[in-house]
């Protein structure tokens, strides 16, 4: 991993494969290092930038600035100085940075690969009753968090978006890097949770005509499927692919299946 002074700021980046270029945005509570199986099952292919997030891994964060305002900043500093238009591919928070910088910057973007972009406040327009529950089935985990009660607000976070019990069966080192960037959470309320219109709507969303691939795994929280509804029906240009064995944190749990679909909406490979 190298660490390099990105828009203005120290951040952790990785480098693999050769090919058309790619950047990669990993989830919330990870980091660039997340995308090493996708990375390695892509590298024969694509010419890939993955990045760590502000906040994560050794990327700097000023709290006096939105995270995903940073984000995007970063993002888009990083497409800039590629040759070419690149493949955007995001896995949940870091699939909310990917869709907004292929809005404000459809020049720079190729194609969008998203799993599970969790801009929740779509919702709040759109599907009120949707974003209600969703509210209402997260109160447990956002209690804990404004509390300060990190190791129960990860516990209940891997309980509902990663698997029952995740938190206790983690290595040390990981449960300790996970109660260092929980509180960051709390940072994307303001982008992708409350209830107001931000950056990203659906009106946008449908003018954004690069390729689009929409993923999602079958047994994720409710809200992503209703959440997907509503953008897969916004784009005018998408493919949706469900993976039917996993949730929320297909792209690491499933990277080979993961790949093998980004694969296949990029080139058509069959693999």
């Amino acid at each position: 991993m190298a660490i390099e002074d990105i828009a203005g700021r120290k951040t952790g980046v990785r480098y693999a494969g050769c090919g058309e270029p790619a950047v990669l945005l990993h989830c919330s509570l990870a980091h660039s290092g997340a995308w090493g199986g996708v990375m390695a099952a892509l590298s024969d292919r694509l010419a890939m930038v993955a990045i760590d997030l502000p906040g994560y891994g050794a990327t700097e964060f000023d709290r006096a600035l939105d995270i995903q305002d940073q984000a995007c900043e970063t993002t888009i500093a990083v497409l800039e100085r590629l040759d070419a238009p690149a493949h955007l591919i995001g896995h949940s928070f870091g699939a909310t940075v990917a869709l907004r910088c292929a809005i404000e910057r459809p020049e720079l973007v190729a194609s969008l690969s998203m799993y599970e972009p969790v801009y929740i406040s779509l919702l709040a327009t759109a599907n009120p009753e949707a974003y209600k529950q969703e509210m209402l089935d997260s109160e447990g985990f956002s209690e804990h968090l404004l509390a300060g009660n990190w190791q129960q607000a990860a516990e209940a976070f891997l309980d509902r978006w990663g698997s029952v019990g995740g938190f206790h069966v983690m290595p040390e080192a990981q449960q300790e890097y996970m109660l260092k960037t929980i509180p960051l959470i709390l940072e994307n309320t303001y982008s992708v949770i409350l209830d107001r219109v931000g950056p990203v709507t659906l009106a946008n969303i449908g003018l954004l005509d690069v390729p689009c691939l929409l993923m999602e795994g079958a047994r994720s929280p409710e809200a992503i499927k209703l959440l997907n509804d509503l953008i897969e029906a916004a784009l005018p240009n998408v493919q949706r692919r469900v993976f039917q064995t996993t949730g929320h944190m297909g792209p690491i749990s499933h990277a080979p299946e993961f790949a093998r679909v980004v694969r296949a909406f990029l080139f058509g490979d069959d693999v």
